[in-house]
């Protein structure tokens, strides 16, 4: 808590707490002695000699502490020239060389206050000291105009002058400024704002009891007036050795804040309009022009600031936070002005890029790689097409391009974006599906491009998406065809009906192509299954059910050796799980189990309770329907077997016979 928390800076604070009432008692009851000076010099050395050894050893703050020890410094060195030069101090009105090192001490205080309020209090901004500066001089300032005219109605025998006003209006300045602060944190100051507060208003305090009572002829050295100016001094180096890090939060909201700030240039600009219809100090006149002025760089600031936050939120408005790309109501924007640029002699080109294997991508790295993934792919998709035009992040894994090319020149443009957008590794490989718009020869609306540009894009995807799995899919299809015709149809009906659930709980694009596919191919590991296991009339035995529980393993082993069929593979494994953990084969529960997987699951079960099987009948759809209720949150996703149910009633009463005669 105070100097380094050390034996020694415990032993400091005590000698300094010991000469200090040793001071105030020998004032109270002696008067000016040659001890009084001699415990008024050496507690100042020793104030003095703490906050230089404060700036000396705390590194990180010495912006703080070193005008504070200049500050402290000066004052030392005044007040000795002071007692050095034998001068009367009822010669007040005299400019004296202590003055100069006495004005030195406010100016270094001035820039330590400064840094102060820049590193101590929470949020800082520039409004929040220039409010303090306005309040702090329009405070002085009446402070100034209220003591000229105390000075005036009594009986002077040595008028002070505007230089020795300065002292008590000056200490009045800080420690207007410090109670700002404190007021600012709800009256809650920490340890560090309070003494400041008390040890500047013991300075103020003092400064004017002085300059009253030497106007009056009444002071005299060694008094209770030099305690109160030793206290002061102590109570700052107190606060100064705080160790209390802990930056003052500001409580106080903006309209407070500027109605205590208008009530402070009301009274800079009052004194003013006072200055012309009565006698009013000129150290008061020129605090409250001070004021005045403030509050004039306060509104320039503020604009500055109000102006610089709209701007920033414009641009973030426009910015994709994730790739720093413009966002799509940037692309929105950029292209209603290009379409009406546009023509056929200078055509625009808009080019929507998708990723092809993001998602399996972001699936085994995980969603932190896979925004990385996206923050090098955007910039390199910036650095390619920056000479031709801009480039968009329009969410997810969709990227876009508008410039300024003709047909030609956009085949260029795409190869460079496509060959940006793509990026390979071990064990994955992403790349993009796009689709274009010739501006304006296809579109003269945003709106009409964009759908175009989409449609264009999702036509290449699935005709590279047929190309890659149609064709493992429509072989392993008709291999389970021609070895189980029964077991084949029993596979497009579940595809058919998870094409249905998987739309009514919002999968599209290739998370829904990958659940139809795998409803399709969930029970391909059957193939290795013998046919007397299969086909046996009547319940299997353990060591049987042992067996049939390999087949979601076999399948995903089958499937993985298909590349584009790997996401399909991880949701055949996972196929038969439970939602309560009980499935097989790797235990999985709830959200775990992969969402597909889920889904599946009951499509699979109900198509299985209302087809025929060689040891019973098929049970009616309604009885599959309360089945599949009663299993929700055991066996299967409640949420999945909501929307099933949904789905089924959609379908009407002849449901089943539908259904059994989907592969017919």
């Amino acid at each position: 808590m105070f100097p380094g928390g050390t034996a020694g800076g415990r032993v400091a604070l005590g000698a300094a707490a010991l000469l200090l009432l040793l001071h105030g008692l020998n004032a109270l009851f002696v008067g000016s002695t040659p001890v009084a000076t001699a415990l008024f010099w050496a507690l100042g050395a020793g104030v003095v000699a703490m906050i230089v050894a404060r700036a000396a050893r705390v590194k990180n703050e010495r912006e703080i502490w070193i005008p504070a020890s200049i500050a402290f410094v000066a004052w030392f060195a005044g007040s000795a020239y002071y007692a050095g030069s034998n001068r009367n101090v009822q010669s007040l009105s005299d400019f004296l060389v202590g003055d100069l090192v006495l004005l030195c001490c406010g100016a270094a205080a001035a820039v330590a206050a400064e840094r102060l309020v820049r590193t101590r209090v929470e949020t800082f901004t520039p409004t929040i000291l220039l409010d303090a500066v306005v309040i702090a001089i329009a405070t002085s300032a009446l402070g100034a105009a209220l003591m000229a005219e105390a000075l005036s109605r009594l009986t002077v025998e040595a008028n002070p002058g505007v230089l020795k006003l300065a002292y008590p209006i000056g200490a009045l300045l800080f420690l207007s400024l410090a109670t700002w602060i404190v007021v600012l944190a709800d009256w809650r100051p920490n340890r560090f704002w309070a003494l400041a507060t008390a040890g500047l208003g013991f300075l103020t305090l003092a400064s004017t009891a002085f300059v009253l009572a030497a106007g009056r002829g009444t002071y005299t050295a060694g008094g209770p007036l030099d305690t109160l100016w030793l206290a002061g001094a102590v109570t700052l180096v107190v606060a100064a050795w705080q160790t209390d890090r802990d930056k003052l939060q500001v409580k106080v909201g903006p309209l407070k804040r500027i109605g205590v700030t208008s009530l402070a240039a009301f009274t800079a600009l009052a004194l003013l309009v006072l200055a012309h219809f009565a006698s009013v100090t000129l150290l008061a006149i020129c605090f409250a022009a001070a004021a005045v002025a403030g509050v004039i760089a306060r509104a320039a600031v503020s604009f500055y600031e109000n102006a610089q936050l709209f701007a920033d939120a414009r641009v973030q408005a426009m910015t994709d936070s994730l790739t720093g790309l413009g966002n799509r109501r940037k692309l929105l924007g950029d292209l209603r002005r290009e379409i009406r640029l546009a023509s056929v002699e200078s055509p625009r080109v808009l080019v929507i890029f998708d990723l092809d294997g993001f998602k399996r991508y972001n699936d085994t790295y995980g969603h932190p790689a896979g925004d990385a993934l996206l923050m090098r792919l955007g910039a390199n998709l910036e650095r390619a097409i920056h000479p031709y035009g801009n480039a968009y992040r329009l969410g997810g894994d969709e990227f876009c391009v508008l410039v300024v090319t003709g047909a030609s020149g956009a085949k260029t443009i795409i190869t460079l974006a496509a060959a940006a957008l793509s990026e390979k590794g071990e064990g994955f490989a992403v790349r993009s599906s796009h689709g274009s718009v010739i501006l304006p020869h296809e579109a003269r609306d945003a709106t009409l491009a964009l759908r175009i540009a989409d449609q264009r894009m999702y036509a290449q995807k699935d005709d590279r998406r047929s190309s890659a799995t149609r064709q493992a899919r429509d072989l392993l299809l008709q291999i389970l065809h021609e070895r189980e015709p029964e077991l084949g149809a029993h596979l497009k009906g579940v595809a058919k009906l998870v094409m249905g659930v998987a739309t009514r709980l919002e999968l599209d694009g290739e998370e829904l192509d990958e659940v139809v596919r795998a409803a399709e191919l969930h029970d391909v590991g059957k193939m290795a299954i013998p046919d007397e296991v299969l086909r046996k009339p009547g319940p299997l035995t353990e060591e049987e059910w042992a067996f049939v529980r390999q087949h979601t393993i076999i399948g995903e082993r089958i499937l993985s050796a298909a590349p584009a069929l790997l996401p399909v593979a991880k949701l055949v494994r996972a196929s038969h799980e439970r939602f309560d953990g009980s499935g097989y084969p790797d235990g999985l529960a709830a959200d775990a189990i992969p969402l597909g997987s889920r889904i599946v699951a009951v499509c699979d079960a109900f198509q299985a309770m209302t087809s025929p099987r060689p040891y019973r009948p098929a049970i009616p759809v309604e009885d599959a329907l309360a089945e599949l209720r009663a299993c929700a949150g055991t066996q299967f996703d409640p949420e999945v077997v909501k929307a099933f149910c949904e789905e089924v009633v959609t379908l009407g009463p002849r449901f089943g016979a539908q259904l059994r005669n989907a592969a017919a």
